[in-house]
């Protein structure tokens, strides 16, 4: 019985330290294994290389498109303007034919070398026909008679206004201004003058002998 306890005692206490030996042994693995782990983890925490810089995007250039070419306006071929109208030959008024009558009269004293009563038809003719240049002209070929130039010239420039748009009369007009010039000794213009009323009129023969005879001077 007492050898039976022994073993009994022997048993247990050979568990014991066997419990305590296996105890020790998964500490011990455990610690290993740990250590293991450890050493694994800062291995490779040390061989990771360094993660490199995060590169900013690059953005792509911006691509714009040109506007769309449009074709070129249309050129409309500009209108043909009309011509202005031919100016109606204006008639002879009643006032107009008086008129007239009036100035041969007033030509005929003038000739005659009655200059006031010549004057007072040509007057009169202004009076009945205030837009007929005739009057103003032969005005001015009396004035220019009694060496009044300075009032035959304005004469002349009134008939002037009244008979522009007729060759033969401006030639006439031109003819009268030119004898004052040339009168007065102012022979360059006399000459211009002169040289106007022959392009106007070519069979204005007085202008031309006039023109002929400054400029062999």
């Amino acid at each position: 019985m007492v050898r039976n306890r022994r073993l009994v005692l022997s048993t247990v206490g050979t568990g014991g330290i066997y419990l305590d030996s296996m105890k020790a042994r998964i500490f011990i693995a455990l610690l290993v294994l740990f250590t293991i782990v450890s050493c694994a983890k800062k291995r490779q925490t040390d061989i990771e290389p360094p993660s490199e810089p995060e590169t900013p995007p690059v953005s792509e250039p911006e691509v714009t498109t040109p506007p769309p070419v449009q074709p070129p306006p249309e050129v409309k071929p500009p209108r043909k303007t009309l011509p202005p109208p031919t100016p109606k030959k204006k008639a002879t008024s009643p006032g107009d034919a008086s008129a007239l009558k009036l100035v041969e009269s007033g030509v005929k004293k003038m000739n005659s070398g009655d200059l006031e009563e010549a004057e007072q038809f040509f007057e009169q003719a202004l009076r009945v026909s205030p837009n007929n240049g005739r009057p103003y002209y032969y005005l001015g070929v009396l004035s220019a008679k009694q060496k009044n130039y300075e009032r035959a010239s304005g004469f002349l420039a009134q008939a002037e206004v009244h008979l522009h748009g007729d060759p033969f009369w401006m030639s006439q007009v031109l003819l009268q201004e030119g004898l004052i010039l040339k009168a007065q000794n102012q022979k360059g213009e006399a000459i211009q003058k002169f040289r106007q009323a022959v392009s106007l009129d070519p069979s204005n023969t007085w202008a031309k002998a006039e023109l002929d005879s400054l400029n062999k001077k």
